[in-house]
C-alpha cells in the first residue's frame, strides 16, 4: 500500500507539473513576452503612421516536411504559434498598415494549384482572422522566392500571376504622407513612377518594400531602384535576421550596419530625408527557420522621423524540448523500474532454487 501511495503521489505531482507548464508555454508566456517590448506609440495621432512588418512566415507545406510522420502536429503547432504571436503583435502595435514582406508559404513555388490555394486559405486564417480584422487597416502583400520562385526554382509567369490573383493590389499604397511602394528583385520590376523625386523633400515620405534586401546585397539593380525612387527607408526580409543598414543618400559608398538581437531590445530613432538612407531587415516570425531570434518589426513614421523596434517572440523550440522531457522522462523511469523489478524477481527465483 505504501508503494502504491508513493506512485500516486509521483503521478499526481508529475501531472500537475505538466499541466502547469502547458498553461505557461501555451498561454501565459505570450502575454508575459509583451511586457518586455519597448513602449512605442504616436506623439500626435494626426501625423503618425504605424506599420507592422511580417517577414518570412513560410507556413509548412505538404511535400518537404522533415517530420513527415508528425506533419499534422507540426503544421498545426507552427500555424498556431504564428497566429498567437501575430495576434499579440497586432494588438500591441495597433497598426495603420501591415506589410507582409514575402515568403508567406514555404512550398508555393513548387505547389500545384490545389495545394497553393490551401496554403493561401491558411495564410488568411492565420493573419486575417475575422475577429481581429479591422477594415481601416491596409494590408500590403509581397511575394518571396518561396512564393513565386527565384532561388531553387525559376520565376514563371504562371507562378507570378497565381500569387497576384490571390493577393491582388497595386504597387503603390499611400497612407497619410507616407507612400509605400513594392520592389520585386526576383523579377527586377520597379514600379512606374513618373514624377520627379527629391530625397530631401519630406512632405512625402517614400518607403520601399522588398523581399530580397537591396543595400545589404549591392548590385546594379538596387542602385537603379535607389536612383529612380530615392526612398527614405527600405523594409526588407529574406535573411531571417534583423539589422539596420545606413548609407549616404547621395554617395551610396560606405554602409554602416547595426545588428539587432533580442538582447539589444531598444527603439531606434532616425531623421528621414536629412542625409542618410536606411534599410531595415525584419527577422522571420517563424520558429521553423533555424533561429530563435524571431519576431515582428514595428515602425512609426511621424512627420520626417522614423522610430523602429522589434517585437520579439518567445522561443518555441525550448518549450517543445521541455514537453519532450516531461513525456519521455516518466517513460524511461517506468521502464527502468520495470526492468529492475524483473531482475530482482529473477534473482529471487534463482536463489530459491
Amino acid at each position: 500500500m505504501l508503494r502504491l501511495s508513493k506512485k500516486k503521489i509521483c503521478l499526481t505531482f508529475w501531472t500537475i507539473l505538466t499541466l502547469s507548464y502547458a498553461f505557461y508555454a501555451e498561454f501565459l508566456i505570450y502575454k508575459l513576452k509583451t511586457g518586455s517590448w519597448p513602449f512605442m506609440t504616436c506623439r500626435n495621432e494626426k501625423d503618425c503612421i504605424k506599420i507592422l512588418l511580417v517577414a518570412d512566415p513560410q507556413i509548412i507545406g505538404n511535400l518537404n516536411e522533415i517530420f513527415s510522420p508528425l506533419s499534422p502536429f507540426t503544421i498545426f503547432d507552427s500555424d498556431r504559434f504564428l497566429k498567437i504571436t501575430y495576434y499579440y503583435a497586432y494588438n500591441y502595435a495597433k497598426p495603420h498598415v501591415v506589410v507582409f514582406l514575402g515568403d508567406l508559404m514555404d512550398e508555393a513555388h513548387i505547389a500545384n494549384d490545389d495545394d497553393f490555394n490551401s496554403y493561401v486559405r491558411r495564410i488568411f486564417n492565420i493573419f486575417l482572422n475575422p475577429y481581429r480584422l479591422d477594415n481601416n487597416v491596409k494590408h500590403v502583400w509581397l511575394p518571396g522566392d518561396n512564393d513565386i520562385g527565384g532561388e531553387d526554382t525559376d520565376v514563371t509567369p504562371k507562378k507570378l500571376q497565381r500569387f497576384e490573383r490571390a493577393f491582388s493590389q497595386s504597387s503603390f499604397h499611400t497612407v497619410g504622407n507616407v507612400t509605400l511602394f513594392k520592389i520585386n528583385r526576383l523579377t527586377h520590376i520597379i514600379p512606374a513612377y513618373k514624377k520627379e523625386r527629391d530625397f530631401f523633400d519630406t512632405s512625402k515620405i517614400f518607403v520601399g518594400l522588398s523581399h530580397i534586401p537591396l543595400m545589404f546585397r549591392p548590385s546594379p539593380f538596387p542602385e537603379k531602384v535607389i536612383n529612380k525612387m530615392q526612398p527614405h527607408v527600405l523594409f526588407t526580409a529574406h535573411e531571417h535576421k534583423s539589422m539596420i543598414i545606413s548609407t549616404d543618400a547621395l554617395l551610396h559608398k560606405d554602409y554602416h550596419i547595426v545588428p539587432i538581437t533580442p538582447e539589444s531590445d531598444q527603439i531606434y530613432e532616425y531623421a528621414l530625408g536629412v542625409q542618410n538612407m536606411y534599410e531595415i531587415l525584419i527577422p522571420t516570425c517563424s520558429y521553423r527557420m533555424g533561429t530563435n531570434k524571431i519576431g515582428y518589426g514595428f515602425a512609426i513614421i511621424e512627420n520626417n522621423e522614423l522610430r523602429f523596434t522589434n517585437l520579439w517572440s518567445p522561443s518555441r523550440f525550448e518549450h517543445l524540448a521541455v514537453y519532450l522531457i516531461l513525456v519521455v522522462l516518466p517513460v524511461l523511469l517506468f521502464s527502468f523500474y520495470k526492468t529492475v523489478g524483473c531482475v530482482k524477481t529473477r534473482s529471487l527465483r534463482y536463489a530459491n532454487k
